[in-house]
């Protein structure tokens, strides 16, 4: 079941890296497709990071290649969420109108 098409799949991942690399993971990790930092421990080395993919295997290649990322020191899943009826565009239909 890993290459199903899903019309919209999220995960949360939580990465390390030294605190001094902190910030170059950081940015590194952002300039992937799909793929956002949404928070940062700078004392403890840790980012909160969002990704968005289209299959169960595109959102493994990606952790892989988090993972794989100069400085990073574990990347692991945390969450993963998967909508194959796309209720997205319904919910930020409705966001947009109140």
């Amino acid at each position: 079941m890993t290459n199903v098409e899903l019309k919209w799949s999220v995960s949360g991942l939580c990465v390390t890296a030294r605190p001094e690399d902190l910030t170059a993971v950081a940015r590194l990790v952002s300039g992937l497709p799909g793929v956002e930092v949404h928070g940062s421990d700078p004392g403890n080395g840790r980012l909160v990071v969002v990704q968005e993919a289209a299959s169960i295997k595109a959102h493994q290649d990606r952790l892989r290649e988090i993972q794989a990322l100069p400085g990073v020191l574990t990347a692991d899943l945390v969450v993963h969420y998967q909508d194959p009826d796309d209720c997205r565009q319904q919910r930020q239909q409705e966001e947009r109108n109140g």
